[in-house]
């Protein structure tokens, strides 16, 4: 009986040792983040949503377009905007619907007559098309047809009349925030950046990207790129509709919406012209998904206000993860969408791509000219936290200074060299010359990335001062 307790002591011992041992290497993965709950299904994440809140100082508008993918639409209607109700949330397209139950606003009907003179504005023809699909109950039937209408081409004719028709319906709000249906917006850290702004101020806020040339300043101008959202305050409306002679808004910029792209840009432009210029609030408004956050100095202790591009199953865990982790004291961080999404894998990926941001190649003199060489060249750079290899026919290192999840890449074929004649004519590639191909591999280095994430451990959030200079 002494021998068989002795025994089960031991085993006993050895157990706790085990038990003890693993939560010692759990405790450190987790060192220094917070304790986050997963995320969980079907969580009514609307039950703890500051709605009056945010509502009494923001105005939701969410832009779609009818041929968008449904499962973005679907999306954003199960998350970001699904605490909102109808009347609360305005929703503008390219065609008068209901969608979800929800009554979806056809912007474009609001364009003066001057729009839908075809010389003037050709786009406009995929308008009239898609009104005359819908009226004749073709539209979405006749694949063909509708597959034809490019709502691309007429999204940038939406931006101008959505701000004036969101005047018209919710007037005097403290600010207006634009959204699309690939945007994830964290509306407890909006609510706490907006709070601490004048909405009587002429304030244009978003992610920015360069637009056109002041010729009179010799400036670039910028504009809130509109995938991850832009907001604008009370007072920027104000001025922006302020009558110019007799001409609305949409008027005034009619001939310029003609040969520009994107209507993004003509807002900012337009924005620009009564000197509004954009005050760019990167890394708060994000142009990266998700899945290509390049997690680092700059997305790591800042507060995250928008995301863009993110798939639609993400969206949807991100929601559910967020509300069970909502904290009226302490705004989500970058670190947290890590530890939120923090990749249970391999040290090593092949046919993946974790990007090239904040990268650098190896010196000219180092040997590297393997996968292998990749590797150990990056673990023994302690700045190196992610390589990438790009193989096969072609040899590439790229090290990068900070950690993304990144995203599947099979091999791709590579473009044929261009090759000349003595008098300059480009000689056709021999159709007998054998095809080259590119592969992808990835990997992290864990222990740089935990000496790294001990190094800049903190507790309070960073909120970052308007910058056009500091850009994505």
């Amino acid at each position: 009986m002494l021998g068989l307790n002795k025994r089960f002591i031991r085993i006993l011992t050895a157990g706790l040792g085990f038990v003890t041992l693993f939560f010692l290497l759990r405790y450190q993965n987790q060192l220094h983040e917070p304790h986050l709950l997963p995320p969980t299904e079907n969580e009514n994440v609307c039950a703890t949503f500051p709605k009056d809140e945010l509502l009494a100082l923001v105005q939701p508008v969410l832009k779609m377009g009818h041929g968008e993918r449904r499962d973005k639409i679907e999306a954003q209607f199960d998350t970001v905007c699904s605490c909102f109700s109808e009347d609360e949330l305005l929703i503008y397209s390219d065609l008068g619907e209901t969608v979800r139950g929800r009554r979806v606003f056809d912007i474009l009907s609001a364009l003066p007559e001057s729009y839908f003179n075809p010389t003037a504005h050709p786009d406009i023809q995929h308008y009239d098309q898609q009104k005359q699909l819908q009226k004749s109950g073709r539209l979405d039937k006749d694949k063909e047809a509708t597959r034809n209408i490019n709502g691309w081409i007429l999204d940038k004719y939406k931006f101008l009349p959505m701000v004036e028709k969101t005047w018209e319906q919710r007037p005097n709000s403290p600010f207006y925030f634009f959204l699309e249906t690939d945007t994830y917006v964290f509306w407890t850290n909006a609510m706490r950046f907006l709070r601490t702004l004048d909405p009587d101020k002429p304030l244009y806020m978003g992610s920015p990207s360069p637009g056109r040339h002041d010729l009179e300043t010799d400036e670039t101008t910028w504009f809130a790129n509109g995938g991850p959202g832009f907001v604008l305050s009370r007072g920027a409306v104000r001025a922006l509709l302020k009558p110019k002679g007799s001409s609305s808004l949409t008027e005034t910029w009619s001939s310029l919406l003609a040969g520009e792209c994107c209507g993004d840009s003509v807002m900012g432009w337009a924005l620009w012209n009564i000197s509004i210029p954009l005050q760019g609030y990167w890394p708060l408004f994000n142009p990266h998904p998700l899945h290509g956050i390049p997690f680092g100095e700059h997305h790591w202790s800042q507060p995250p206000v928008t995301l863009h591009k993110t798939e639609p199953d993400d969206v949807r865990r991100l929601w559910q993860w967020e509300g069970r982790n909502r904290d009226f004291e302490r705004p989500i961080l970058y670190s947290d969408l890590w530890e939120f999404h923090h990749p249970v894998q391999p040290a090593i990926r092949t046919d993946w791509d974790g990007g090239e941001f904040y990268a650098f190649r190896p010196p000219p003199d180092a040997i590297v000219t393997t996968l292998e060489e990749c590797e150990r060249f990056c673990k023994e750079e302690k700045t190196c936290l992610q390589w990438l290899w790009k193989g096969r026919d072609e040899s590439q290192c790229v090290l990068s200074t900070s950690f993304r999840l990144g995203n599947l890449r099979k091999p791709e074929e590579l473009p044929e060299p261009e090759d000349r004649d003595e008098d300059g004519n480009v000689i056709p590639p021999d159709p007998k010359r054998k095809k080259r191909w590119m592969d992808f591999t990835t990997g992290w280095v864990d222990e740089n990335i935990f000496r790294w994430r001990q190094e800049h451990r903190r507790k309070e959030a960073t909120w970052v001062e308007p910058s056009i200079t500091r850009i994505f």
